[in-house]
């Protein structure tokens, strides 16, 4: 039931952004919060189920604000819009790190349309209902990190975006704006997830890295070939790629970032599409290497 429920759900997501035409309907990391919401019998984050719809609609908020009224380049924004979404983590001490992606999103595909909040605002608020439905054991202990933790991870954020910016200029081939998708928001969730010390992941690195890469792999070739290509519904495309993912979290442990990702493809424009797995690849690398290094300081 679970896994139907999660397949159902996504589904219906690429179809009515698909029918309403509108793109800002999107929202891939849906997936990761169907699988900590839903997936797991067991509760993996700190958060009440009323605060899920207000967390991610006030980063969703907090994210069309930055490119609203920050007339700075991408990378100051997308660093900008990840301390902001930060500190609201902090602040409330809560531990469900997708929330950071739906601050980071808007800035990444350059959202500047209300239609991207009030989508936040409605999946999250179906995900808070479904909860009552699948209900979960009670929640995990937290252990908050400090303000200076988090400045870690920014840290570490802002050096791959000035390598991005340098390897852009280094090969011509590789655009600027196609390297940016190394760091989509789902892979800077990974590595906050890594920098956990107490987090399991760690005896898992190899194969969550697989994961990943094979998300973005089944993503992608669900939606060039079934949609862009063979011209079936986007539906068809989440229907297989996720039901692929449900099957690999089966035989693997699930790995909630990794449906996430799997969802990306069907935001991206055809010059990257097919580039995405080697670009999840990569940035896959330098986040989980770089969360478990800062796990151990």
């Amino acid at each position: 039931m679970r896994n139907v429920a999660v397949v159902l759900f996504l589904v219906l997501m690429s179809a009515a952004a698909e029918l309403s035409g509108m793109q800002e309907v999107i929202f891939p990391e849906a997936g990761a919060l169907c699988v900590g919401l839903w997936l797991m019998p067991k509760a993996v984050w700190n958060v009440r189920t009323r605060q899920v719809p207000l967390l991610l609609t006030v980063a969703a908020l907090i994210g069309l604000a930055v490119n609203l009224l920050l007339p700075f380049g991408f990378g100051l924004r997308f660093l900008v819009a990840f301390c902001l979404v930060s500190l609201l983590l902090h602040l409330v001490r809560c531990n469900m790190y997708p929330v950071v992606s739906a601050a980071m999103l808007p800035v990444l595909m350059g959202t500047t349309s209300w239609v991207y909040p009030a989508s936040v605002l409605v999946l999250s608020s179906l995900l808070a209902v479904g909860c009552w439905w699948l209900p979960q054991e009670t929640r995990p202990d937290y252990h908050p990190y400090g303000l200076k933790h988090w400045l870690k991870l920014a840290v570490a954020l802002c050096l791959f975006l000035m390598l991005e910016a340098v390897v852009g200029r280094l090969m011509p081939s590789f655009s600027p704006a196609m390297l940016t998708y190394m760091s989509v928001p789902p892979l800077v969730v990974t590595m906050i997830e890594f920098a956990n010390r107490r987090s399991g992941f760690h005896e898992r690195t190899r194969t969550i890295w697989g994961l990943i890469v094979a998300a973005a792999a089944v993503g992608t070739l669900a939606e060039w070939g079934l949609h862009r290509t063979l011209g079936l519904p986007m539906a068809i495309g989440v229907l297989v790629s996720s039901g692929v993912m449900l099957l690999l979290f089966r035989r693997f442990k699930p790995f909630a970032p990794a449906l996430a990702i799997a969802m990306v493809p069907l935001l991206l424009p055809n010059m990257v599409l097919l580039w995405f797995p080697l670009l999840a690849a990569v940035g896959a690398a330098y986040f989980i290497l770089v969360g478990k290094y800062l796990s151990t300081r």
